[in-house]
């Protein structure tokens, strides 16, 4: 997996995650847009809020991965 972009919006508490997977290559990305409810749910460890704006490649990849096992991939999306 590549994480591509990644954003937290404060204001609307959404994070905003632009990845692709080794089927996509570089031609096709996808998109999750998380809330905060969702976040702390699928977190790999406990966090808050105010942490979202210190979060890492890592931290992504783990969220993702977590989020995966009880949801679809979002569809392909070209660049």
């Amino acid at each position: 997996m590549v994480i591509r972009e990644y954003f937290y919006n404060e204001e609307k508490e959404t994070l905003l995650i632009e990845f692709s997977t080794k089927e996509d290559g570089d031609d096709f990305y996808r998109s999750l847009n998380l809330d905060l409810n969702i976040i702390k749910f699928y977190s790999p460890n406990i966090i808050t809020e105010y942490e979202l704006n210190e979060i890492d490649d890592d931290f992504i990849s783990e969220l993702i991965s977590e989020y995966l096992k009880e949801n679809d991939l979002p569809e392909q999306m070209s660049w």
